[in-house]
């Protein structure tokens, strides 16, 4: 089988180590080509055929002769490989762009809109890559946008292959929270255009069971539900439980989930007042703000590490006891995080910790975890204190739990029952 992915970033499993295409595809019996856009280099060991356009060949387009895209040539030199690791997107325009558009977020998106709404494509060199590659299945994992929808309907006119589509966010709702004018009009002209174009999809996945009902319900197609991979070793082993209680939080710190973890820091400071019983390590490539620095502190027995690598952060959750999966609890952010499903929460089941989920009850990991009796979940501040207590008590649940996460990820997460998901559906789109 041949599948073309779209993309919005480049397949890089250096800028991105959390890759749920890598994930996804490793071992898989299929050949792959990508279409991105963005400005970095891929380097992965799945994908060795690309054809990329950026931000500045399109800006380019709308004022000289040059048309954007072409062919991505993979780095030959360890030199070139070594560059290929680098973050690009932290640099020049667009970096400068994507930190620009965390103040301005809708004025500069709908500059870029513009931009890649009206920039001229190479569409002779990009119809020559997809008819070489001759796809049999054109698969999109995306957060919808205007400039994507646009590039997969060209595409879609480049062959017949069927489109699936994947989302780990919510695309098109109404449910958000915002004050500015100008995020409702591009939200309410980009829920007016998806609607038009979701009839180009044969099948979608999302991260959400309630997202994959609604997008059923609403727009007529069939839809379930597409989770990561994990590896699992064939037999559970328990573990000795640290004294004092290991917590570990690795991940970022944005949509205000600092905020939840400060909450577990005020906890641990009342129930380590006689003696240290718990403690709190975070991980996170984020640098701390003057207000983070304040709450996540060793007062409260919360320890900032920084950043390791996937490879350390193993060691660490098998040295640990409990592994967090958090969100934040303001509005805002509960809706706008309401659909995802944290691609490391999957890692979290092979960790050999117990999982503990603290964010709303109707955030999509929440409701997995909970209905699958998979992690001790927690959908409110005010209840943080009172399960750490519970935990201190009685710390045997930890290994209750640490063996329930890894039955859930061993049966429904193992990479061959991932892999026979998408081989059934993209071979039921063939026939």
């Amino acid at each position: 089988m041949k599948i073309l992915i779209i993309a919005d970033e480049e397949w890089n499993d250096y800028v991105y180590g959390n890759n749920v295409l890598t994930n996804w595809f490793t071992g898989f019996d299929a050949e792959f080509a990508e279409i991105y856009c963005s400005p970095g280099l891929p380097n992965n060991t799945v994908c060795k055929n690309y054809f990329q356009i950026t931000d500045a060949q399109m800006f380019k387009s709308l004022f000289t002769k040059h048309k954007a895209g072409g062919r991505v040539f993979l780095p030959e030199s360890e030199e070139q490989k070594e560059s290929s690791k680098v973050n690009v997107q932290r640099k020049g325009a667009y970096g400068f762009m994507k930190k620009v558009s965390t103040v301005l977020h809708s004025p500069v998106m709908m500059i870029r809109d513009f931009i890649w709404c009206n920039g001229r494509y190479n569409r002779e060199a990009m119809q020559k890559f997809v008819d070489e590659f001759a796809p049999d299945v054109v698969f999109c994992p995306r957060l919808i946008t205007p400039k994507l929808m646009r590039l997969e309907k060209l595409v879609s006119t480049m062959t017949t292959a069927p489109f699936v589509a994947f989302t780990a966010d919510d695309e098109a709702s109404l449910m958000q929270v915002n004050c500015s004018p100008l995020y409702w009009m591009r939200r309410l002209w980009i829920r007016r255009k998806f609607k038009k174009h979701v009839g180009l999809y044969k099948y979608y996945f999302t991260f959400s069971k309630e997202q994959a009902e609604d997008y059923h319900n609403e727009y007529g197609m069939p839809t379930s539900t597409l989770y990561k991979c994990g590896d699992f070793l064939p037999t559970f082993t328990p573990k000795a439980i640290n004294e004092p209680i290991q917590i570990v939080y690795a991940g970022g710190l944005y949509c205000n989930r600092w905020k939840t973890l400060g909450k577990i820091g005020e906890a641990l400071r009342e129930i380590n007042k006689d003696s240290i019983k718990m403690l709190l390590n975070v991980y996170s490539q984020d640098e701390l703000t003057t207000a983070q620095k304040k709450v996540l502190c060793e007062e409260n027995y919360v320890y900032f590490k920084g950043a390791v690598t996937p490879d350390k952060l193993v060691e660490i959750y098998q040295k640990a006891d409990i592994a967090l999966h958090v969100e934040s609890f303001d509005k805002k952010y509960r809706y706008a995080t309401r659909v995802s499903f944290s691609t490391k929460i999957i890692d979290l089941m092979a960790s050999s910790c117990t999982i503990l989920a603290i964010c709303w009850e109707r955030h999509a990991g929440y409701q997995y975890l909970n209905e699958h009796n998979a992690a001790i979940c927690v959908s409110s501040n005010d209840k943080i204190k009172e399960c750490l207590e519970a935990i201190v008590s009685h710390p045997e649940i930890l290994a209750e739990m640490q063996k329930k996460a890894w039955e859930c990820g061993s049966i429904y997460h193992s990479r061959e029952a991932i892999h026979n998901q998408i081989k059934t559906v993209f071979n039921s789109l063939l026939v």
